[in-house]
């Protein structure tokens, strides 16, 4: 059965619509304040003997592509690990910057949260350490990445649309404070805006470059599926509700969470452990730094290996919530010159930032997946002709009867014609 999405509503009520998850990630993702503390907390050794120059810029190959690993330094991380009981799993949630010092003030419905308190929490992601607003996934200090029990989503009706109801960041990634070759992405910060109950995902991202002030203008879609949809197959559908699937890891069906799984399922087949930042991840399936090597190495290939495997079959949502974002990047030579200054107090520097997230209109986008015609109407029309072919067959039949009839009626009277004139010559 075919099916098609169509527009239903371009002008859909704010105040139905969820807000979304919006995860803020440090460049600085070894710091020498947190590497300090982590060499505090050793009991065996310590990190001195270590070339950190050398070292630990090489812990990023969980997250990044690096080069030639210097496996001497790497092994001598780990038996410093080791002997001390922590695992890989643990120290990469100790020493990147922390959100407390990353970031620096959030003003959000109408009030001030100093070190955006209350609003934000750490998450492991896939590109390392970031703060995570609105999310139902959070990072335990020196633990691993769990699910939020109890959580209560944020609403859109609770914050109103325009930029005087932003959420309003400011942060500083501090490169002074990195260990040097840990700053990613050339000191811009990554935003990744998702749905609450999705794990944070670069489906919808932006790269903010650093010493500007930026304007992230989300554009929210919601879709949904008529009735007749819900009760076709998923082959005909060619989309997934929550409830259909469990992924592993994750829980209820995201299309986002899904994909993220195969990437993990490759690493996992090829490498013989589980990243790091999977939610609730056991230590002992969890990478170690001996893994890097191999963790680089099937991301230096997976395109190939999901094609090979043709394993990862990840349909898109049937009912979903999509936040496109529109970047709007400034500079921040006007802070000086505001009559309201919401940022008095805070020192900017180079590595400074403020980013503004706010919905344009009080209306949203609403979809609707419907089949082309109802099954009812398809029925309907299908009857239809079978009754017409149908008809046609039985006046084909009388009409075949009759001619017969005329045909053999003509020849009885030829035929008794010829005897009587037979007789008559006799």
């Amino acid at each position: 059965m075919p099916t098609r999405i169509t527009i239903e509503n371009q002008y859909a009520p704010l105040r139905n619509l969820p807000y979304p998850s919006i995860a803020i990630c440090t460049p600085n993702q070894i710091s020498i304040t947190a590497l300090r503390h982590f060499n505090r907390t050793l009991v065996e050794g310590n990190s001195k003997n270590i070339n950190v120059g050398v070292a630990f810029p090489q812990l990023l190959g969980f997250y990044e592509m690096l080069g030639e690993l210097d496996e001497k330094s790497l092994h001598e991380i780990e038996l410093l690990i080791e002997e001390n009981r922590y695992h890989a799993l643990q120290v990469m949630g100790m020493i990147p910057q922390s959100c407390e010092d990353f970031l620096k003030l959030c003003f959000f419905k109408k009030k001030v949260y100093p070190n955006c308190r209350e609003l934000f929490h750490p998450i492991i992601t896939n590109r390392g350490l970031c703060c995570v607003f609105n999310n139902i996934y959070q990072h335990q200090y020196k633990k691993r990445n769990e699910k939020i029990k109890n959580f209560t989503q944020i609403t859109a009706q609770n914050v109103g649309a325009g930029l005087g109801n932003a959420l309003s960041v400011v942060v500083d990634y501090n490169p002074e404070d990195a260990v040097d070759g840990t700053v990613v992405s050339a000191g811009a910060t990554r935003v990744m805006i998702t749905e609450a109950f999705e794990f944070p995902s670069e489906e919808e991202s932006n790269l903010v470059r650093p010493n500007s002030e930026s304007y992230h203008i989300i554009h929210p879609t919601y879709t949904y599926c008529s009735e007749d949809v819900k009760r076709l197959p998923v082959g005909s559908r060619k989309c997934l509700f929550a409830e259909e699937k469990q992924v592993r890891y994750f829980g209820e069906y995201h299309s986002s969470d899904c994909s993220l799984l195969c990437h993990i399922q490759q690493i996992e087949r090829h490498c013989h452990c589980t990243m790091i930042y999977v939610p609730h991840v056991h230590v002992e399936r969890a990478c170690n730094i001996s893994s890097i090597a191999c963790i680089i190495r099937v991301k230096s290939q997976i395109s190939d290996l999901f094609f090979i495997n043709n394993n990862c079959d990840c349909p898109r949502d049937c009912e979903t919530y999509e936040y496109r974002s529109e970047l709007v990047v400034g500079n921040m030579n006007a802070l000086e010159h505001l009559t309201a200054n919401f940022y008095d107090g805070l020192k900017f520097n180079d590595s400074s930032s403020i980013m503004h997230f706010f919905f344009p209109r009080p209306v949203f986008v609403q979809k609707k997946q419907e089949t082309v015609m109802s099954l009812i109407i398809f029925f309907s029309n299908l009857g239809g002709v079978f009754g017409l072919c149908m008809g046609c067959s039985v006046i084909s039949v009388v009409e075949l009867i009759f001619f017969i009839n005329m045909f053999l009626r003509s020849r009885i009277k030829r035929w008794k014609r010829r005897v009587q004139n037979h007789q008559y010559l006799n």
